[in-house]
């Protein structure tokens, strides 16, 4: 366990200044990334970058911003994982997400942006978010970070993406509970609601305080107890945690989505979009001429009963 743990903080040390050199390149090119998660997220949350385990960088930009950066990555060295970049890619993104890979240094770098992040309820205004930055320490070097209270909504839109599937996402949400002496709950709470993620955060302090005993302030207590649903919905990822039951067959995860939002036909609709909204993975999948691609919208749903199954795992 501690060459373990030595082996974690070296290869986090690497990666937390290979992000802040990136974020260095990224704004003497103009371009606005801001890092988020990885090794941010572990000064932040846990206060010692070997804590935490991480496998890529993750920015959030513009994506106006995407070709740029796109050609800045590639200047550095990177391959674009899932092909490049198109020539519109500024105006309407023909991708899902844009990975990128550095073979010298094993480097993996995730880059956002407000139409990518498509699991957000309404459009993500990422222009705003970037109004209220901090600054920010990590390791021996300084960066900007979003503030804590949109880096906790973040983090419950990604965990509810993922149905809370992972021990360290929930984690990551109970020490952000402990370590938020500058978080303003109230603050949160009005900011998620606006952005339609209310629930997705109560369900994130429920499942943290379930399954971790996350201490939650007063305050917090009040707003999470008043949501019987985001509740119901805890209570599901632990069973399914007891059950080893940690990707849920298609139907429950449409029942899922409908659940995390407050209105039942918001829900309804929520799901039916995201159901619809074709990834790189589905493209792989089920590779198509380019002019049937749009196709990949109608056919997703049968991808996803392929990909999770009609049903869960028989019990026994």
């Amino acid at each position: 366990m501690r060459m373990a743990l030595q082996e974690t903080a070296q290869r986090n040390l690497f990666l937390a200044a290979e992000m802040i050199r990136l974020a260095k390149r990224f704004r003497a090119g103009g371009i606005q990334a801001i890092p988020y998660k990885g090794p941010l997220l572990a000064a932040q949350a846990y206060g010692d970058l070997a804590l935490r385990q991480f496998a890529d960088l993750d920015f959030a930009l513009l994506q106006s911003e995407m070709p740029r950066a796109a050609a800045l990555l590639e200047a550095e060295g990177f391959n674009a994982v899932f092909g490049r970049i198109e020539s519109n890619e500024g105006a309407r993104p023909t991708r899902s997400e844009y990975q990128f890979r550095k073979a010298s240094g094993n480097v993996i770098v995730e880059l956002q942006t407000e139409m990518t992040l498509r699991y957000f309820p309404r459009p993500l205004e990422l222009e705003e978010m970037r109004k209220r930055l901090k600054a920010a320490k990590l390791a021996d070097g300084e960066t900007v970070g979003f503030s804590p209270e949109d880096t906790f909504i973040l983090l419950a839109v990604h965990g509810a993406k993922h149905f809370w599937e992972r021990l360290i996402w929930i984690a990551d949400i109970a020490e952000l509970t402990l370590s938020a002496g500058e978080m303003n709950w109230g603050t949160l709470f009005e900011r998620a609601n606006k952005m339609g993620a209310g629930r997705m955060v109560r369900l994130a302090l429920c499942v943290a305080s379930s399954m971790l005993d996350a201490p939650l302030p007063e305050e917090v207590l009040e707003q999470t107890q008043s949501d019987a649903a985001a509740h119901r919905l805890a209570r599901g990822v632990c069973a399914r945690f007891s059950l080893e039951i940690l990707t849920p067959p298609v139907f429950q995860r449409f029942r899922f989505r409908v659940a995390t939002r407050e209105k039942f036909s918001e829900g309804v609709r929520y799901a039916l979009k995201l159901a619809t909204s074709p990834t790189d993975p589905d493209r792989a999948d089920l590779p198509l001429p380019k002019k049937l691609s749009g196709a990949h919208r109608w056919v997703r749903p049968l991808l996803l009963i392929r990909r999770y199954g009609i049903r869960g795992p028989k019990s026994g």
